[in-house]
């Protein structure tokens, strides 16, 4: 299990390397044929478990400076009403070549 455990975690940072993300089925595809599935599953799992590099990465706290330039949420409620009207003139149009 500690083989698979590393064969899959190499076969991971290969695919992250290669901006994969490294599901199951991926890992399954590169690992070829011949392995018991509840044991790759299993070690599968293990990897996850660990945390591999890329979800470290993400998973880090970014800088203070960083977090405060992304306080204000986009303002949905303009981007609907622009679009309604976007809808309302296409449909005048619509409207008047028939």
């Amino acid at each position: 299990m500690n083989t698979l455990l590393s064969r899959i975690s190499a076969i991971a940072s290969q695919l992250q390397q290669e901006g994969k993300s490294p599901s199951l089925a991926l890992v399954r595809a590169r690992l070829g044929g011949g392995i018991n599935p509840t044991e790759l599953f299993s070690a599968y799992q293990s990897w996850r478990a660990q945390g591999s590099p890329m979800q470290q990465q993400q998973e880090a706290p970014a800088a203070p400076a960083a977090q405060a330039a992304v306080v204000t949420p986009p303002n949905w409620q303009a981007d609907i009403a622009r679009l309604e009207h976007k809808l309302d003139l296409i449909l005048q149009l619509l409207q008047s070549k028939s």
